[in-house]
């Protein structure tokens, strides 16, 4: 008995996609915690197990309370929080992730799985979609390349928002472009469903916004346009259809945020809001008129606050972004479109320019499906040029599965189907061969003609490369060589040093003096340490961390390297 065609698809595409979230547990299983996780992870089980919303307003609530749901299924607790708040004696994100009933590596493990998770639903959601445009067998190559994307591969294995975020991405733009086809109410309902849970997750969401009511509009003049030759009054289907988008839209939005404070009163959500604000230097004006919303839904306030944080932060700037050799704290109008060129791959890349080639070519007509495509990510690409805030390509995530789809749809459209496949077919194993090549560092990974991850410091610094995550291989490093007791490490990241290297010593920029030995380093405090904690407010560190990197340039010999992240010096005696 023959397998039907469909079946096939969802044997291929589930296959795909599972390889692709081995590969992400396999490289977590040896990731410390990266710099933001134990705050996130601290946050989740707040939300989840305490039902109040005092960490991280900087972010919305829907992953960590994933992970948070997580954690309390698996036996976590929440921080410990005095009521009434305050920060001064509020468990911290450290000590939390390191003290608590779970051991850490189960914490982050459990912690994790949820937004590896999404990722296999982002890649089953991609291949289905454009299945439906294009045909199985454009839909499993898709999954195929998609599965083994190196910094989806990633930012799977983290909890935070960016993954979450090109999923969002994805599904509302597909589900709206199938609501404006079909003339559906139901689909505009399950787009604003989407779009709520993608504002849920990731605040540069809210750029979605303006592309669900466009699409609307779009039906709407074309709607009258139709009416007009058929002298019919126009069907309002495309507003009714916005409405209820919205309506769903802000009940997901405010559902999740209701959760996540399910126990916190108003004047409690008030106290958090004002916290956040004044730490993040916002206007009087902007913390009085945020706070008269938190009077009237607390979860509207959060929300409103989350957003005007992140404002305050464009505008002031969020830190120290290196490119190139060059520090900013302004940013950098190109980083997005360097980062881009050098953090994917090499097959991917390939398949983009071939696809542009093809599609120039043969003239390929650029109807709605493609222009919802392509449209988002040259949109986000744009709005990256005005950020202040340069930190890793994984701000723009959503802009892979987007552009993947359209290459796909442009190379069946313009070729022969077996000819498209043998392109999309060449640049996945190209890639499944660059990716397998830096496994299990895909957090570090840089193309060939970049100069490989090796050379990744040369361009980009922070979550591109250096992110906290080898602290666990060094430390099994240095056991190895016998040198754990001799070693002095300088760390970036989430992971906490005496826990993983407990003979080890701890760098402490303000007292520990620069001495000769052995010296573990993070990249990115060679390149962004001084300036980095300068910017935050501790002269005596950046002091500490310029003499360290002024030590270590003149008097230190690299003798090992751990991952990409984290390298060894053998640091002499000064010359007399």
């Amino acid at each position: 008995m023959a397998v039907a065609p469909r079946v096939k698809f969802r044997v291929a595409v589930l296959v795909l996609a599972t390889c692709g979230v081995a590969l992400v547990f396999d490289h977590t299983r040896l990731d410390s915690p990266t710099m933001d996780e134990p705050f996130h992870t601290l946050a989740g089980a707040e939300y989840a197990i305490s039902g109040t919303y005092y960490a991280n307003l900087e972010h919305p609530p829907l992953v960590k309370l994933l992970s948070g749901l997580a954690l309390r299924a698996a036996g976590g607790r929440a921080p410990k929080m005095d009521v009434p708040f305050s920060m001064g004696s509020a468990e911290q994100p450290r000590p939390f992730s390191f003290h608590s009933p779970l051991a850490p590596e189960k914490l982050f493990g459990v912690a994790r799985a949820p937004v590896a998770a999404l990722f296999f639903l982002l890649v089953v959601v991609a291949a289905s979609a454009v299945r439906a445009w294009a045909g199985d067998l454009a839909g499993i190559l898709t999954a195929a390349v998609l599965a083994f994307e190196p910094n989806l591969l990633a930012h799977a294995g983290v909890v935070h928002t960016d993954l979450a975020a090109a999923l969002g991405f994805f599904a509302t733009l597909v589900l709206a472009t199938r609501a404006f086809e079909r003339r559906s109410l139901w689909l505009w309902t399950a787009t604003g469903a989407a779009l709520g849970a993608s504002l849920a997750a990731k605040f540069s969401c809210v750029l979605l916004v303006p592309m669900v009511a466009i699409l609307a509009l779009v039906g709407l003049f074309r709607e009258r346009r139709e009416a007009a030759r058929a002298g019919r009054p126009p069907d309002l289907l495309p507003l009714r259809g916005l409405l209820l988008a919205g309506v769903a839209s802000a009940a997901v939005l405010l559902g999740s945020y209701a959760v996540a404070m399910r126990h916190m009163s108003g004047p409690e959500a008030e106290k958090a809001v004002r916290i956040f604000l004044v730490s993040r230097q916002a206007p009087r004006e902007t913390i009085d008129r945020i706070l008269a919303i938190s009077r009237l839904s607390k979860e509207a306030g959060h929300y409103a606050a989350g957003l005007a944080g992140i404002a305050v932060q464009n505008r002031t700037g969020g830190g120290v972004n290196y490119l190139h050799g060059r520090l900013s704290v302004d940013g950098f109008w190109e980083y997005f479109f360097v980062a881009f060129a050098v953090k994917s791959s090499l097959g991917f890349l390939a398949i983009l320019v071939v696809a542009c080639g093809v599609g120039v070519a043969r003239r390929v007509r650029p109807d709605l499906v493609l222009l919802t495509l392509v449209l988002p990510p040259a949109y986000l690409f744009l709005t990256g040029m005005a950020t202040s805030y340069n930190i890793g390509i994984r701000h723009m995530l959503p802009v892979y599965p987007l552009l993947l789809a359209a290459a796909v749809l442009v190379l069946f459209r313009a070729l022969p189907a077996r000819s498209a496949a043998a392109v999309l077919l060449a640049g996945a194993v190209v890639q499944l061969g660059e990716t397998l090549r830096t496994h299990p560092h895909e957090l570090s990974f840089f193309n060939e003609a970049a100069g490989g991850p090796a050379n990744g410091a040369a361009w980009l610094n922070d979550s591109n490369l250096d992110w906290g995550q080898d602290l666990g291989r060094l430390a099994r490093r240095l056991r190895e060589r016998g040198d754990e007791e001799r070693a002095t490490i300088a760390y970036f990241g989430g992971g906490d040093v005496p826990y993983y290297a407990p003979r080890a010593t701890v760098f402490a920029p303000a007292v520990t003096p620069v001495r000769p030995g052995l010296w573990a380093v993070s990249s990115f405090l060679m390149c962004c340490g001084p300036e980095a904690t300068a910017f935050h407010g501790d002269p005596a560190g950046a002091a500490g961390f310029g003499r360290l990197r002024q030590t270590v340039s003149a008097r230190g010999t690299p003798v090992d390297r751990v991952g990409y992240s984290i390298v060894l010096y053998d640091v002499k005696e000064q010359n007399p």
